[in-house]
């Protein structure tokens, strides 16, 4: 009979029983019922991503300013036979020439839009990357600091006089490629970064739902064992 009653009573109070199986759970690991642990964790990612940031937008500068100096507007310049050159030219366009048929008025709307929208995409990144594994956080720092640093570093001209400095070429084959400069570098390694990191927090997503699964087994259990106990 007492079997019969505690069946009854747990399958009553379902809702409570679980919630309060789950926080007894919790209380066993030593972590407090409520939000979850990562989301209680200090931010301490925009430390290190505020370093990146500032460190490559000044070199960009810096170099742009010196090659501005030094190097005649036009000026074609093999650095690295057959392989790297220095090419100084002012470049109107947005990256890889994108809408470059288009107004002046017309692409600094389009300029203005997007960083806002890459701003707010990537300060939502900094915010959750703390529920990634300890070890696999570095990767999401490394990501937004290499994108919000380039985006600074041809930001930063652009605000100044529009156009941005470009001075770095690479051969393919016979062709010289267009120039860039070390802010499209760091735009370019941030897109191998922002496959890893989706991948991470996929991977971080499965495991999260499996520990959810497995402590909702365990909350929906505990109060039975309880009762029996004190039965």
């Amino acid at each position: 009979m007492n079997q019969i009653h505690i069946v009854a009573s747990s399958s009553q109070n379902s809702w409570l029983d679980r919630l309060k199986g789950r926080a007894l759970l919790l209380r066993r690991h030593g972590q407090p019922f409520g939000r979850r642990r990562a989301d209680r964790e200090p931010k301490r990612g925009w430390g290190p991503v505020l370093v990146i940031i500032v460190s490559i937008a000044l070199l960009d500068w810096a170099v742009k300013a010196i090659v501005a100096m030094r190097v005649p507007l036009g000026d074609f310049l093999e650095v690295w036979d057959g392989r790297v050159a220095i090419w100084h030219v002012r470049n109107e366009e947005m990256m890889l020439g994108l809408w470059g048929n288009l107004p002046l008025e017309s692409r600094q709307v389009i300029a203005v839009v997007a960083a806002i929208l890459a701003f707010l995409i990537l300060f939502e990144i900094v915010g959750r990357g703390h529920r990634l594994p300890p070890r696999r956080r570095p990767a999401a720092w490394l990501f937004v600091g290499t994108a919000f640093g380039g985006m600074l570093g041809n930001l930063g001209e652009r605000a100044l006089h529009w156009g941005v400095t470009d001075y770095l070429s690479f051969a393919w084959g016979d062709l010289w490629l267009p120039p860039g400069n070390i802010a499209d570098l760091a735009l370019f390694a941030s897109m191998p970064l922002a496959v890893l990191v989706i991948i991470f927090e996929f991977q971080a997503r499965t495991q999260r739902r499996s520990g959810n699964s497995q402590t909702e087994h365990s909350s929906r259990v505990a109060p039975v064992e309880t009762s029996l106990r004190s039965s």
